[in-house]
């Protein structure tokens, strides 16, 4: 499946700069490929809207753009290898479709495509008066979702896929058979299978997930009982991933799971969350936690940050946790102080490096508490925050942050740094992989 990625408000502003109540209106995107298989993910980046001298022709029923509007955006995706994406509307109601002109024109554009800028998918986009958007590969009938990333995951285009209206009715009667459906046209990527990680998995499956993508390089051990959900003592000793993939496929026996008992640290592994369309992350090294912070905004993939504490200082007491989305428009990690560069440094180091480096601080690692119970908590917070922004439950926080101690829930405001190169509009937002992600090579 291919996704085209926008960053909010991007898709939103397109829509509104082509919109004519008479005349049809055209664009051309300029896009970051990343292609991971059969799949590919396409980042916007840039919108070209004509103006009324660009058009050759324009009428209510056909539109032709000037090659000397064209041209130049051509030359620029061939320089770069970049996608394009043909953009064009249906200002009446009644023609939600792409048309049998539209059909022609783009079989001669494709064929041009095809020598002009090869090696790379590139697409048509239409968007039909009070209908939802359609996109396909250009010259083809193979369908595009077409997707806005920011505080809410809009797909804008429709899902094919019909809920079970039998199974997940109670649901339904919650947020509607279309946020049911949005739902279940996911694939998720679980990164850490652990005290927090399991319980998010049981509850998407649950939820009507069918696609997972699932990430942890350790095996079960003996003081994961206590909290690793679907784990029992006859598991010690296996990948916890594995133990995740057979959980799913008990409460949903058609599920398509991907487990790869690796470390999101290895460029590699992390790579192959570009095909996801949505991350949680499990895991508690800073590392880890950069790894994915960077490559949610670099590839456009929202994803949710899941920590808890629980810890003492003289007299002082903390147990709570935190959950944060990540997403265009929204604070990163590095905003919000829950990452150090120094712990990050160490992290990544072989033991060769930190045996000759000074200034690592030898020493064994201390165990952090864990409690299911704190787990669970944070775990459903998090789902919760996930449903709002795929199914439109009416819950607005995007950061959470849950003192038990004094039994407070506070939804926290960060201010987004301009300079941040994670997040901040001169950052690697959604470059793809035309810049590398954290993390040791293979």
């Amino acid at each position: 499946m291919i996704a085209l990625a926008f960053a909010a408000p991007a898709l939103s502003d397109l829509r509104a700069a082509l919109d004519d109540a008479t005349l049809e209106s055209a664009a051309i995107l300029l896009c970051e490929p990343v292609l991971e298989g059969a799949q590919a993910r396409i980042l916007v980046k840039k919108a070209f809207v004509a103006s009324d001298q660009d058009y050759l022709e324009r009428s209510a029923v056909r539109v032709s753009l000037d090659p000397k509007f064209c041209l130049p955006i051509e030359k620029a995706a061939k320089q770069s290898g970049l996608s394009l994406v043909y953009v064009h509307t249906h200002p009446t109601v009644g023609h939600p479709d792409f048309s049998f002109e539209d059909d022609a024109t783009e079989a001669k554009l494709a064929e041009y495509l095809s020598w002009r800028c090869p090696g790379v998918p590139h697409m048509a986009l239409l968007f039909p008066k009070d209908a939802p958007a359609r996109c396909r590969v250009l010259g083809s009938a193979q369908p595009v979702r077409v997707l806005e990333i920011g505080a809410n995951l809009v797909a804008a285009t429709e899902d094919s896929q019909q809920p079970d209206t039998d199974r997940f009715d109670r649901q339904i009667r919650a947020f509607g058979k279309d946020g049911q459906q949005r739902i279940a046209a996911l694939q998720v990527g679980i990164v850490g299978l652990g005290g927090t990680g399991s319980i998010v998995a049981q509850q998407l499956a649950h939820l009507g997930i069918q696609r997972f993508l699932l990430i942890d390089p350790d095996e079960i051990e003996i003081s994961n009982l206590n909290r690793v959900v679907g784990a029992t003592p006859a598991d010690v000793g296996q990948a916890k991933v594995a133990i995740a993939e057979c959980m799913i496929r008990h409460i949903r026996s058609d599920a398509d799971v991907v487990a790869i008992a690796g470390d999101i640290t290895t460029r590699s592994v992390a790579r192959r969350l570009s095909r996801t369309d949505f991350i949680f992350c499990c895991t508690d090294t800073h590392a880890s936690r950069h790894t994915i912070n960077q490559l949610a905004y670099q590839y456009l993939i929202p994803a949710i940050d899941l920590g808890v504490a629980i810890g003492a200082s003289g007299d002082q007491t903390t147990i709570g946790s935190h959950v944060q989305m990540l997403a265009p428009n929204l604070p990163c990690l590095w905003c919000s102080n829950h990452l150090n560069a120094h712990r990050i440094r160490e992290e990544l180091m072989t033991e060769e490096q930190r045996t000759s480096d000074p200034y690592f601080e030898n020493g064994a690692g201390v165990e952090q508490p864990a409690v299911i119970s704190l787990n669970g908590t944070t775990a459903s917070l998090a789902i919760t925050m996930f449903l709002s922004a795929v199914a439109g439950i009416p819950s607005r926080p995007r950061y959470l942050a849950y003192d038990a101690v004094r039994g407070r829930m506070n939804a926290l405001a960060v201010t987004a740094n301009p300079d941040c190169p994670f997040c901040g509009p001169d950052s690697t937002l959604g470059v793809g992989d035309r810049a590398p992600l954290p993390g040791r090579p293979e």
